[in-house]
């Protein structure tokens, strides 16, 4: 079932005040460059000296022209199907008008390793590398000496579709932003984590569409190596139907629309909000908790002025009914969770293990009971 209409909200002033802060962090003013625009296309036509277009590209690969433009610079990439994967290493503007990458048999579509590149207006699609992420685009290029990861990253107005990894993966990066992309049907829409062994901390992922990924998660902040997930923000995203290519009842694992998890001793998932978002019609929660180890810090972390309709149609663990939020911790944790539309579900909020709820003004719509507990995870 789909959401009804909007009851509580947060105000937009405060949203736009906290995602614009947040990007001006992600990409001060100091470094964008105004270096030469160079042109790419598939039907290549040498350019002369007084004119570069589409007609008229510099390039006939987009790699190529990431390594021969100024740095600071823009590759604009013409119209076209372009195979293979590019790995951008220089801080540059990469950007798509009608292009499309198709990474069939690779590790990623677009790879991000140097600081403050802007991706943007790209459909990539088919990654599939099974010893690779297999992601879309990846905070992450792979070289001669192993992946390296890169902070203030813009991924922004990209189409996602058919990965197998992430559409879009935050991985081991910080203050990077990923704005208004469609990410559906790939393994998770958006990743956030911490996989190359440095944070994934201070980012911000807005306005995206992260529906129907059949693996996993609409969106996912997963501690895997401790060097943690923290202080981002998820706002105004939608994430319906994720994780539905799973088995059925009971305790399946499916997809929610955003997970806070860890599943490693001492893990760090903290000070992470999830503000203004939809979710619905998701295998787990439309929000989710899975602290599975102890020692774990999950602290901070708040959950506001949401929109979540019918969630849980996997099941969860202890969890056969379907729930709006779930809050699974083998450690004591508090998080806040206040002016919410949740329904219609059975349970509302459904706690395991020592969870301890602040905030409230929730509004319940067709909710059969409001909080469901057990006492472990």
């Amino acid at each position: 079932m789909r959401l009804l209409p909007r009851a509580l909200t947060i105000p937009s002033a405060a949203t736009v005040a906290l995602v614009a802060g947040a990007v001006v962090a992600a990409a001060p003013a100091s470094a964008h460059g105004h270096g030469k625009t160079v042109y790419v296309a598939a039907s290549y036509v040498a350019a002369t000296s007084h004119r570069a277009d589409c007609r008229h590209p510099q390039y006939s690969t987009i790699q190529d022209a990431v390594e021969g433009v100024d740095l600071g610079g823009t590759v604009v990439v013409c119209p076209g199907t372009y195979t293979g994967s590019v790995t951008v290493d220089r801080r540059v503007r990469l950007v798509g008008y009608g292009a499309t990458i198709d990474a069939t048999g690779q590790a990623y579509g677009i790879g991000i390793s140097a600081a403050y590149v802007t991706v943007r207006g790209f459909h990539v699609r088919n990654a599939n590398d099974p010893n690779g992420p297999a992601d879309g685009i990846i905070t992450a290029g792979f070289g001669p000496s192993g992946p390296v990861a890169a902070d203030h990253a813009r991924i922004i107005d990209n189409v996602l579709t058919g990965n197998l990894g992430a559409g879009i993966d935050l991985n081991s990066t910080s203050w990077s932003v990923a704005w208004n992309n469609v990410s559906n049907e790939n393994g998770i829409g958006v990743n956030v984590a911490d996989d190359l062994g440095q944070p994934a901390a201070h980012n911000v992922i807005a306005n995206n569409q992260t529906n129907r990924n059949f693996g996993g998660c609409g969106i996912a902040l997963a501690d895997h190596t401790g060097a943690g997930v923290t202080n981002n923000l998820i706002v105004h995203n939608v994430g319906n139907d994720n994780g539905l290519s799973t088995p059925t009842a009971p305790d399946a694992s499916a997809g929610s629309g955003v997970i806070l998890a860890s599943p490693i001793p001492n893990g760090i998932v903290r000070d992470n909000k999830v503000i203004g978002n939809e979710f619905s019609g998701n295998g787990h929660g439309g929000v989710v908790v899975h602290a599975h180890a102890p020692g774990s810090d999950f602290s901070g972390n708040a959950v506001l002025f949401n929109r979540i309709g019918t969630n849980n149609l996997r099941t969860d663990s202890h969890d056969l009914e379907t729930t709006g939020i779930y809050l699974g911790s083998v450690e004591p944790l508090t998080i806040q969770v206040s002016g919410n539309v949740i329904g219609p579900d059975h349970y509302g909020v459904f706690t395991a293990g020592p969870v301890t709820l602040t905030g409230g003004h929730n509004a319940y719509r067709h909710v059969d009971v409001r909080l469901g507990q057990v006492d472990a995870y």
